[in-house]
C-alpha cells in the first residue's frame, strides 16, 4: 500500500482513522496537487505552483529585465506584459492566487515622462 497514492474525498478521514497525517500531495505539470475543502465544505483538489518552477521563472524574469534594461520603456512594458500573460495563462488557475508573488498581480501601462 506504500506505493499507492491516497487522494480523494475520504482520504483525510481514512488517514485520520489510521492515525496518519494529512493526505499526500503530488507534483504534475508544474503544480503540486493536494486535497482541500471549498468554503461550502465540499472536497476539491487544489493546485499550487511548484517551488522549483516558480524560482526558475523568477530567475529568468530577472535576467530578461536585465537584458531589456536599456530599451525604450514601452518596449520593456510590451515584453514584460507578454511574459506575464503567458505565465498567468498557464499557472493562473483557481486556488493558485496565494502563490502569486506580491507586486506581480498586474503590470500597469508605462507612464509618459516629459524631460523638457
Amino acid at each position: 500500500m506504500d506505493d499507492d497514492l491516497e487522494i480523494g474525498r475520504f482520504a483525510a478521514l481514512t488517514r485520520q482513522r489510521r492515525g496518519e497525517r494529512k493526505p499526500e500531495t503530488f507534483a504534475f505539470l508544474g503544480f503540486i496537487h493536494y486535497c482541500g475543502v471549498t468554503r461550502g465544505g465540499r472536497f476539491i483538489v487544489k493546485h499550487k505552483t511548484e517551488g522549483k518552477r516558480l524560482t526558475r521563472k523568477l530567475k529568468a524574469l530577472r535576467e530578461g529585465t536585465w537584458r531589456h534594461m536599456h530599451m525604450a520603456l514601452a518596449t520593456q512594458h510590451k515584453w514584460l506584459a507578454a511574459v506575464l500573460r503567458g505565465h498567468y495563462g498557464y499557472y493562473g488557475r483557481p486556488h493558485t492566487q496565494q502563490a502569486t508573488p506580491p507586486g506581480l498581480s498586474a503590470i500597469p501601462a508605462p507612464r509618459q515622462v516629459n524631460l523638457t
